[in-house]
């Protein structure tokens, strides 16, 4: 995928070299130590060069920090995939990038086969996507074969919620929470919150309908 470009945002310079040394030998890799660089070089130079791009961003830097630099790039109307990268991410560091429109989310430490799989599974969509464009960005619907207490419980946890405040919220035990969420998890193969968000804002009418509200 030479015909594809890599751009690394990381201040870490032993992670920036390990990204580059890897990726180079599949992608073009353009790599910054912090957000504001980024934004330098991006206003200076042609970025958008017809070339597939994604960008693989550090959640926490210092200064501006990840979620900060996708703000501005939405700003700015650049539209490349964002990969965010992170070693502590709380729930709430999820749901900001997701919301966001980030694309993945890979944990710190991670092997240069997860990277590099997450990016050929967002350059394969970007192809497909230019092939078969999109007719309308409203949200899809499905049909999904869960309940409606299922249902309401992955609306909560796609919210952000936690499996307690879910349990408080519905009157129900945590252990209840945590039986449906397992239910979720068989149903829907959604493995990680970082799935489950995504789930949630893609096919959110469809699952509010089965809750009847």
């Amino acid at each position: 995928m030479k015909n594809s470009k890599v751009i690394i945002v990381d201040d870490e310079p032993i992670v920036r070299s390990g990204l580059e040394n890897w990726l180079s030998r599949s992608f073009k890799v353009i790599s910054f130590e912090s957000a504001e660089s980024f934004l330098d070089a991006y206003k200076q130079f042609e970025f958008e060069d017809g070339i597939p791009t994604c960008i693989l961003l550090d959640f926490q830097m210092p200064g501006m920090n990840g979620v900060e630099l996708q703000k501005n790039l939405r700003v700015m109307n650049v539209e490349f995939p964002i990969i965010f990268m992170s070693g502590n991410a709380q729930q709430s560091d999820i749901i900001d990038a997701w919301r966001g429109g980030a694309v993945d989310f890979i944990l710190k430490p991670f092997t240069p086969t997860q990277v590099k799989d997450a990016l050929v599974k967002q350059f394969n969509a970007i192809s497909q996507s230019s092939i078969n464009p999109s007719p309308s960005d409203a949200k899809e619907h499905i049909h999904i074969p869960i309940t409606k207490r299922e249902a309401e419980v992955l609306l909560l946890l796609g919210s952000g919620q936690q499996q307690s405040e879910v349990a408080q919220a519905l009157g129900i035990s945590q252990r209840t929470v945590k039986m449906y969420r397992s239910n979720l998890r068989d149903k829907l193969d959604l493995n990680t919150l970082g799935e489950l968000i995504k789930y949630c804002q893609q096919y959110e009418n469809s699952i509010t309908k089965i809750t009847g509200k």
